[in-house]
């Protein structure tokens, strides 16, 4: 098959590419069903679902999945086009994913006083800048042993070796005034933005276009894995946020602290205790039984949505609090977490 100035090579992102399998599918002139009908024939395995499902999100397929898409179209020959395509954009597409470095990006220090001068994020209560995570490895360790032991059902990752384990009730402290039952439990979640409840925080990216690397938008719940969104209880009431995606792994979602992109919400690959940015706060409204404010560790900010709010995919970035609806996120857990 002649793909004409179909360029596989040219996708400068993941959506990019799925837009091109979409013109190589109406090229095709084919239904999904005969893909599928095509697909067996060659020996590949593609149902017609896992096609409509390639073409209705902006990630990039599994490799097998490419491979079986592009052959069924009838552009057998361009298969290796496309995985080399593929292969690139899966090495780069999470830069953010790929970091290898524990030190935070330069001017924003995991310990030590902050002038208020400073940006918000950098601000650090009295107890933080004396150091209240030295050792907090240790102690979730110690605590994990014991919640295991008492039978605990629910899963969380580690931040350093990824091992999950099992704590039920998470041991997490709670903010002032609220009960322990009030808060995230933990495990396999999903975060939705209270203002429109059938959306999702999960992948996208920036709408202007300035940043390039994935971050947090909201998109239709049916859209929003992968990533799987897990809740990790970590200490003082603190959580990471984390993301598992069959092809960049799992990754912390991070508040972006320079431009382009500053106040943006993305995932990295290493997860710190000690790291601000990557911690969060989820405190009750008291308004619905799982609306929580979501709040960068030690700071005054929220996360919110960005204007419009209730549109699709408008980005979730940390902004001043200003105790709208636009802040408030209904969190509930899913099973297999």
């Amino acid at each position: 098959m002649n793909m004409g100035e179909l360029r596989p090579d040219e996708a400068a992102d993941p959506a990019g590419l799925v837009d091109l399998l979409r013109r190589l599918k109406d090229r095709s002139g084919l239904t999904y069903r005969q893909l599928e009908q095509r697909a067996a024939a060659a020996g590949d395995v593609l149902a017609r679902s896992t096609a409509a499902d390639v073409l209705r999100r902006s990630t990039l397929p599994r490799p097998e999945v490419l491979a079986a898409f592009v052959r069924a179209c009838g552009a057998e020959d361009q298969v290796e086009a496309w995985m080399r395509a593929r292969d690139r954009l899966a090495s780069g597409a999470y830069a953010a994913f790929g970091a290898t470095s524990a030190t935070p990006p330069a001017g924003l220090p995991s310990t030590g006083v902050a002038s208020d001068d400073v940006d918000p994020l950098t601000r650090q209560s009295g107890a933080a800048r004396r150091g209240r995570f030295v050792g907090a490895a240790p102690t979730l360790l110690v605590v994990s042993v014991l919640l295991a032991a008492l039978g605990a059902g629910a899963w969380f990752w580690w931040p350093e070796d990824e091992q999950r384990v099992a704590p039920e009730g998470s041991g997490a402290a709670t903010s002032p005034g609220a009960s322990s039952s009030a808060m995230p439990s933990g495990g396999r979640s999903q975060i939705r933005p209270v203002r429109a409840p059938q959306l999702c925080i999960t992948e996208g990216r920036e709408r202007a276009g300035r940043y390039p690397n994935a971050v947090a938008v909201q998109r239709p719940c049916t859209e929003a894995t992968p990533p799987d969104t897990y809740l990790q209880p970590v200490a003082d009431g603190l959580y990471f946020i984390k993301w598992d995606h069959p092809v960049h792994g799992p990754g912390c979602l991070t508040v972006r602290r320079e431009d382009p992109g500053r106040y943006l919400v993305e995932p990295w690959q290493h997860c710190r205790t000690d790291f601000w940015p990557q911690l969060f706060r989820f405190e009750p409204t008291g308004s619905v039984p799982t609306g929580y404010r979501i709040r960068p560790a030690d700071s005054d900010l929220c996360l919110g949505i960005r204007d419009p709010d209730t549109e699709v995919p408008a980005e979730a970035a940390a902004e001043p609090c200003t105790g709208g609806a636009d802040q408030v996120f209904l969190v509930d857990s899913l099973p297999g977490g």
